[in-house]
């Protein structure tokens, strides 16, 4: 529920794939920021998102959203994160166009596997 901490996670998870990239660039002559993206959204969708959050929360605006965040959300739950998500649990969510939800604690867990699996 700590926003700043969530905006601090979101951007470091996205900010990953700079580095990424610069490392990549090495191997990869001719490699760009566009072609190395789009391979990672194909690998990880949930990027997109995280390059939206980290840009809105730099920049207040974006002029080339990736992912179609409708708004985020502070869903104020029956119980604490103590608990599973059996149960009715607070959080801090984004809202797609098409509806789809995320929390945002999921989105950071699927970005910290998806580099664990990636960064080597």
């Amino acid at each position: 529920m700590d926003i700043s901490l969530a905006e601090k996670c979101c951007q470091d998870a996205w900010h990953l794939a700079d580095w990424d990239f610069k490392d990549k660039q090495k191997s990869k002559l001719g490699l760009t920021k566009e072609q190395y993206r789009i391979d990672l959204y194909l690998q990880c969708p949930e990027m997109r998102i995280l390059h939206d959050l980290s840009n809105s929360m730099k920049h207040w605006s974006l002029d080339n959203p990736k992912a179609k965040i409708q708004k985020t959300n502070i869903h104020r739950g029956a119980f604490t994160s103590a608990f599973s998500k059996a149960f009715d649990i607070s959080g801090l969510q984004v809202i797609l166009d098409n509806g789809q939800q995320i929390d945002v604690d999921d989105l950071v867990k699927i970005a910290i596997d998806y580099w664990t699996k990636n960064l080597v």
